[in-house]
Order: structure tokens, then C-alpha cells, then sequence
């Protein structure tokens, strides 16, 4: 009988690959939302797939989304050698998880292979994707580790976005606009004190966030999946995903007029991803930027930086292909106290909810030229 897969919804990965540790704590947030998704991936699982849950809890969670949109999940706390490991993302606390499920260590990456992963993980994959591009020096992102040199860079060219080395969801990132240079160094020392380092890369006039999805097999040979258009707060933090077909999205490109662009990236995307990831078995996003350039034209920007692991644009997609709407909507984590009407997709759980809402006119407005 062939291996199955066992997932694991580990949200918080970004984090610890930050710390890069074996028992990695997460903040109550991340905690929180752990909980909440714990049995998200029943939502791209194949038959006879489990999913990896902290208790036997789960088991209600799995009896409602048997009745309310008909998946087919199997929640363990334990495990054998019959599954494979697939978690939302790969780090040594990833590693510890399945390995305290009872998974058996030849399973599981080695020491060496997290460690390269990690270091892909590492935000300056985006300036080893735009210089295999073809972008010149000047133009890509730069990396730091004295904050005095980063503050009078920041001083010389106003308005950067700093980012720090693994965070997630928009965390770790902001806009150093406002900032005093003593208050800006402080920051920055503290993430190069944690990190090693922080990347600085010039502010856009952005219209539009958007992610190009791929997997890499286990060869390591690496496919275009989809498309993923998703919101974020004017400080870059992540709102929500558009959940929608695939030629509603590319629409949505194509009303900038940069459709073609798009398709001549993500032919050029695999090859690069692949060089780069080294052996990587499993999903991956590249995320991107309609902006507005000098001109004041739509423009595509190729890479802002690389998600090696599954995203929420892959979860958008599923949920897409899952429920078969046509109708675009928002794909949404909310607090369940202040949660807007929507379709449950999950149950409620830790404080947190996740919907499918009606697009807001927030939301309309955020695509802006779009047919939506």
C-alpha cells in the first residue's frame, strides 16, 4: 500500500524559523490560530489523507465538515510510518511535531536539509529571484546587519520598507516613513539582534497584492499551480484572499493590462525556484505587486519575496476548486467576536473564525480597475 500523507497546520512556522529552535512557543496569536485551522487542510486532503491535531477535540470539528460541505477528514493525535509528513511549513519545531506524533525520524528531513530550508526561507531569496531576473544590483533589495548603515540609507532614500529576515502575514515588515532615525535604529537593532540581519527595499505605489503558486515534486522539479490575489492594510499586514476561478483572477491582471507579463514571469518562475530551492518537495508562492511606476503606469514588480511553503493563496485555490463558486468572495481569518456574516468554513475555535464573505467596498475598491 502506498504512504499517505499526514498534515499539519502550523501557521506559526515563520516564527520559528526566526528563533530556530527544537520546542518553539509560540505568541498566544499564533497559538490561537494553530487551534482555530487545525483541521484547514481537510480542504485540500486526498482520500485517506489525516491530519496531525493536538486532541481528540477534533473529532466534532471533523463530524461538521463532513456535514456542512461533505469532506472526508481524519483528525490523529498519534501516527505510524503508513503516513508521510506534510506540514504548512518545514523548521525543527515542524520536525519535533511529527516526530512527537510517533512519525519515525527517517520520515522526516534531516538536520542539514531544515537548515537549507531555513535559509531559503530567509527574505533574501527575493534578491536572488530578481537577479536571476536580470535586475541590476542598484535596483534590489539590500540586506543589513549594522542599523547604523540601514538608518543612513534610510536618511539618503526616505520612504523604505524594512523587513525582518522570517516573519509572516505582513509582520516583521514596516515602513520606515515617520520614524526618527534613533527610534528607526532601535528597531532595527533589535531585529538584527534576533535575526542577523534586515532587508530594506524602496516603497511602491501599490495597486494590487498579488502571488504566482507553485510545488516542486519530490525530484525537485517545480510547476506553475495558479494565481492568488489577496489584500493587505496600508502597513502591508494580510487581510484576506480572493476566492474565485482561476480565469476571474487572471482577469483581474489582465484589466492593468499586464496579463502577458504575468504569464512570461511564471514561465520564466520555475527553473529559478528550482535552482534555488534545491531539493524543496512541496508547495511555494512568489509574492508580487501591480504598482504604479514613475510613469504612473500599471507595472508588475516579479518578486517581493518567497513563501517556501504552503500560503493562503493555495488554500484560496482549493477552497475554489472545493466548493465550485463562481461569485468572487473574500477569504477571511476574523475574531469571532467581531466577526462579519459569512459561510463557516471551519468551526469556530481559539477565538477565531474563518468565512468566505461577500466583497466588501473596501475590498472593491482595493482591485480597483477590475471587472469585479
Amino acid at each position: 500500500m502506498s504512504a499517505r500523507t499526514l498534515h499539519l497546520f502550523n501557521p506559526e512556522n515563520d516564527l520559528a524559523l526566526g528563533l530556530d529552535c527544537i520546542h518553539y512557543t509560540p505568541p498566544p496569536h499564533a497559538s490561537a490560530l494553530h487551534r482555530a485551522g487545525g483541521l484547514l487542510p481537510a480542504w485540500w486532503a486526498s482520500e485517506g489523507d489525516a491530519v496531525l491535531v493536538a486532541d481528540h477535540s477534533y473529532m466534532a470539528d471533523a463530524e461538521w465538515l463532513s456535514a456542512n460541505w461533505g469532506l472526508k477528514c481524519r483528525p490523529l493525535t498519534t501516527a505510524t510510518d503508513e503516513y508521510l509528513p506534510s506540514p504548512w511549513g518545514w523548521s525543527l519545531d515542524a520536525a519535533r511535531q511529527f516526530a512527537d506524533a510517533g512519525l519515525p525520524r527517517h520520515s522526516l528531513p534531516s538536520p542539514a536539509t531544515l537548515a537549507h530550508y531555513r535559509q531559503v526561507s530567509h527574505r533574501r531569496s527575493s534578491i536572488a529571484i530578481l537577479r536571476a531576473l536580470g535586475f541590476d544590483d542598484s535596483d534590489l533589495p539590500r540586506e543589513f546587519t549594522d542599523p547604523d548603515e540601514a538608518v543612513r540609507a534610510e536618511l539618503s532614500s526616505p520612504g523604505s520598507y524594512f523587513k525582518s529576515p522570517w516573519s509572516c502575514s505582513g509582520r516583521g515588515v514596516f515602513c520606515a516613513r515617520g520614524l526618527s532615525p534613533h527610534a528607526l535604529r532601535d528597531r532595527l537593532r533589535g531585529i538584527i539582534h534576533r535575526q542577523g540581519s534586515v532587508l530594506a527595499e524602496p516603497g511602491l505605489n501599490r495597486l494590487l497584492d498579488l502571488a504566482a503558486l507553485f510545488h516542486a515534486d519530490s525530484s525537485g522539479a517545480v510547476t506553475y499551480r495558479g494565481l492568488s490575489i489577496f489584500t493587505t492594510d496600508p502597513s502591508g499586514n494580510y487581510g484576506g484572499n480572493i476566492v474565485a476561478p482561476q480565469e476571474t483572477l487572471r482577469e483581474i491582471i489582465g484589466s492593468h493590462g499586464l496579463l502577458d507579463s504575468y504569464d512570461n514571469l511564471c514561465r520564466q518562475l520555475p527553473s529559478i525556484l528550482a535552482d534555488i530551492t534545491g531539493g524543496y518537495s512541496g508547495w511555494m508562492g512568489v509574492d508580487m505587486l501591480i504598482h504604479r511606476d514613475s510613469a504612473s503606469r500599471p507595472a508588475l514588480h516579479p518578486c517581493v519575496e518567497l513563501n517556501l511553503r504552503s500560503t493562503m493563496g493555495m488554500t484560496a485555490m482549493a477552497i475554489a476548486d472545493a466548493t465550485g463558486f463562481t461569485s468572487p468572495r473574500l477569504l477571511a481569518w476574523q475574531l469571532s467576536g467581531k466577526a462579519e456574516p459569512g459561510l463557516l468554513l471551519l468551526p469556530p475555535r481559539s477565538g477565531f473564525t474563518l468565512s468566505l464573505l461577500p466583497l466588501s467596498g473596501s475590498v472593491s475598491r482595493y482591485l480597483s480597475n477590475s471587472h469585479l
